[in-house]
């Protein structure tokens, strides 16, 4: 019997277009559900193809869609393309960003897709289990596509450790470090805290089990741009934003 950890299916490589055209660009994604809506989650750097930092476009064009792989609903581990319209018919954003605007590198997108797309979606925090204590030094892993869409289109689990204090996310930082070898593909990615043995965060201890609690953490979105580009500490965005970001609705003027 094959096994797939549910966390694997949580997962969308993504690939940028703009007309139609492939832009060579690769990201990741993930699904969230509120209600009855589900949500695409990724950064802005991604969706827009601007540098964060600058706002300026560093693609040939600016995409207008993505080609997404979506996991089959019947249990067999195959993947459905899908085409994802990022511009409504004026080319004004469908996404929607942080009220604080592009500062904070997640967007959301509203998942419409054509009722022939029979897909299983798996958002991720369906799957979550009971807040798990966070502490610098903690493993985590980035759940992304170093290597693409190639099949069988299931994610790298890239290994990190926190890297700054978390108490200090998000009311001061914003964002995690996490110490990590990242590679282009992975932005976007979800970010999770798995354990077999750590305490819950109200105090209560997990016995060992056979199967571990996992949280999600953040939206990682690559590598923090400092003095040196030699260091490879990433981004990870609090995962409060995603509801944030959901509830105020506010779309991109881009």
């Amino acid at each position: 019997m094959t096994t797939i950890d549910r966390f694997s299916l949580c997962t969308v490589p993504l690939e940028l277009l703009a007309n139609k055209t492939p832009l060579n660009v690769r990201a990741t994604g993930f699904v969230w559900k509120r209600g009855q809506q589900h949500y695409l989650v990724t950064n802005w750097h991604v969706i827009t193809g601007k540098n964060i930092q600058t706002g300026e476009l560093e693609l040939p064009a600016r995409p207008d869609s993505f080609r997404a792989l979506f996991n089959f609903p019947t249990g067999d581990f195959g993947k459905s393309e899908a085409s994802i319209d990022l511009r409504d018919t004026n080319g004004k954003p469908l996404w929607f960003v942080h009220p604080s605007g592009s500062r904070i590198d997640v967007v959301v997108l509203p998942l419409n897709l054509s009722p022939t797309t029979a897909v299983d979606l798996s958002p991720i925090n369906s799957y979550i289990s009971k807040p798990l204590r966070i502490q610098i030094g903690m493993e985590v892993f980035i759940l992304g596509y170093p290597f693409g869409m190639d099949p069988p289109g299931f994610p790298v689990w890239k290994r990190g450790t926190i890297a700054s204090e978390p108490d200090l996310v998000p009311s001061r930082t914003s964002y995690y470090l996490v110490d990590t070898a990242s590679r282009p593909g992975m932005s976007g990615a979800p970010v999770i805290l798995r354990s077999w043995t750590n305490d819950y965060v109200d105090g209560s201890v997990r016995a060992i089990m056979d199967t571990p609690a996992t949280n999600f953490i953040g939206v990682y979105s690559g590598r923090l741009i400092a003095a040196s580009h030699e260091a490879q500490i990433g981004m990870v965005w609090h995962q409060s934003y995603i509801e944030d970001i959901i509830g105020s609705s506010v779309r991109d003027t881009d």
